[in-house]
């Protein structure tokens, strides 16, 4: 997976040398419309790695309108739940979501000059499926709260489209670190992981830094679709930890979800 991963790399900056009408932002508001309309239809996690992925290969070889971009992001939804789900949403639920400002042929035209662009091979190596591997290789990262948080970070880091420039397997890294380190206040990153993935926790300090600088400066509005998502009971409500990552060398400290675990198990006993 590693060395697939970097067949698919794209320039972090290729918004401003192949784009004119669409910017950073411009991207990052797509993606987070795209993340919402991904979470009502309840579609599979990879599902939305996948959108991302087709829509910064797109975007990165082909010129557009700035009013395309919406038409971009359902079709590519579309495409992607194709690929990845059993039972993909219908188009008329993607016209509907989208209040009907496009037509049927619109999208299935789209699709076409996405497929003929990239050549009709949509998926590489996932942020999300280093996550899952990752989770096996440590008791801490085997914790279904730390890998929410992660989860939960990756997503955000995903709007930055500066972070292009790091690795998916490095993304997922520097997730699953800073969670450790914000719920469990240690890193996590024992030898059994560094003999694993081959990453050293000097190897990833510049990426663990820049995904910490993005979400502790990105506005809490910007990210309240991420919010609302991630502080659901299927996600253990994660986004109700604010980001700090303020990982001290008290190893031991417990975050407040095993304090209350103990508690819990107090009372039983």
């Amino acid at each position: 997976m590693k060395e697939e991963e970097l067949k698919f790399m794209v320039d972090p900056e290729y918004i401003s040398k192949v784009q004119t009408e669409i910017r950073d932002t411009s991207r990052a508001f797509l993606l987070e419309w795209i993340i919402d309309v991904h979470r009502k239809f309840r579609l599979k996690p990879e599902c939305l790695y996948v959108t991302q992925h087709i829509i910064d290969q797109f975007l990165s070889r082909k010129k557009i309108q700035k009013n395309q971009l919406h038409l971009l992001g359902v079709s590519t939804l579309l495409l992607s739940s194709k690929y990845e789900e059993i039972y993909p949403p219908d188009l008329r639920d993607f016209l509907a979501i989208s209040e009907n400002k496009f037509n049927r042929e619109q999208v299935i035209k789209m699709e076409k000059e996405i497929l003929t662009t990239l050549g009709f091979i949509l998926t590489a190596p996932s942020a999300y499926r280093f996550l899952e591997r990752y989770r096996r290789l440590s008791k801490t990262f085997g914790d279904n709260e730390v890998f929410f948080y992660a989860q939960y970070i990756q997503e955000v880091a995903m709007l930055d489209a500066s972070l292009l420039r790091f690795r998916p397997s490095m993304i997922a890294a520097a997730s699953m670190i800073l969670s450790s380190s914000q719920l469990k206040k240690t890193t996590g990153w024992t030898d059994t992981i560094v003999k694993f993935t081959g990453y050293t926790e000097a190897d990833l300090k510049e990426v663990v830094e820049e995904v910490k600088s993005f979400a502790l400066e990105i506005n809490p509005k910007f990210i309240s679709t991420l919010r609302y998502k991630f502080s659901k009971a299927e996600y253990m409500k994660v986004a109700n930890y604010q980001f700090t990552f303020d990982a001290k060398e008290d190893e031991g400290k417990r975050s407040p979800s095993m304090e209350a675990a103990e508690k819990q198990k107090t009372k039983t006993k």
